[in-house]
C-alpha cells in the first residue's frame, strides 16, 4: 500500500475525497470572502497597530505601522491592515517592523513566543526574549551552536537530548538571521 493511500485513509475518516474537496473548497470561499467583506466594511481602516512585548518592557506600544513579517510555525508570514484574525506560535527568527509604506525594516531576532491578530487590525507580539539583528555577536553564535550541536550528540538522555535540540534550534536561527542581507 502507499503512504499517500493510508495518509488519506487516516486524514479523510472514511469520507470520500471528493467530498472532502469540496468541503475544504468551501472553506476555502469562506476565509476569502470574509477576508474581502473585511477590506470592503473597512475593518482596521486605520491601519495596523502593533504591541511587542517582552516581559521587562515595550518594543512598540500600541504604535501605527505599515507591515510585520513573523516566524510563524509554518513558516515566515506577514501581516498588514486589515489581517484575518489569527493566533499564531512563533519559532525562533527574525520579526521585521515596517514602520511606514516603503521605508526600511526594523528587525529582531526572537527565541519564539506568541502571535495574536485580532479584527481591529491590531497584533500583538510577546516574546520571552528579543534583541536587534545588529546585537548578536557572529563569533558567540558560532561557539553557541557548536556547544549545542555536541551537547546534542553526546546526549544519553531524552531531557538532555530535548534540551540541545532547542538550542540547536535557536543558533541556527541566530545565524541565519546574522547571515540574512
Amino acid at each position: 500500500m502507499l503512504a499517500s493511500s493510508r495518509v488519506s485513509r487516516f486524514a479523510f475518516a472514511g469520507r470520500a475525497p471528493a467530498q472532502t474537496l469540496r468541503a475544504a473548497v468551501a472553506a476555502s470561499r469562506t476565509l476569502r470572502t470574509t477576508a474581502v467583506t473585511r477590506a470592503e466594511d473597512g475593518a482596521g481602516a486605520g491601519g495596523l497597530s502593533l504591541t511587542f512585548t517582552v516581559p521587562s518592557k515595550s518594543l512598540y506600544d500600541a504604535e501605527p505601522v505599515e507591515m510585520v513579517i513573523l516566524p510563524g510555525g509554518d513558516g515566515m508570514y506577514g501581516v498588514m491592515p486589515n489581517h484575518v484574525p489569527t493566533i499564531a506560535e512563533l519559532k525562533p527568527g527574525v520579526i521585521s517592523v515596517q514602520e511606514t509604506a516603503g521605508g526600511p525594516l526594523t528587525k529582531y531576532f526572537v527565541s519564539g513566543g506568541f502571535a495574536a491578530v485580532t479584527d481591529e487590525s491590531k497584533l500583538n507580539v510577546t516574546v520571552l526574549e528579543a534583541v536587534g539583528i545588529d546585537e548578536l555577536d557572529p563569533e558567540a553564535v558560532k561557539t553557541g551552536l557548536a556547544q549545542y550541536s555536541a551537547a546534542y550528540a553526546s546526549a544519553t538522555d531524552d531531557l538532555a537530548k530535548s534540551e540541545a535540540e532547542i538550542g540547536v534550534e535557536v543558533y541556527q536561527a541566530m545565524s541565519y538571521a546574522i547571515s540574512e542581507p
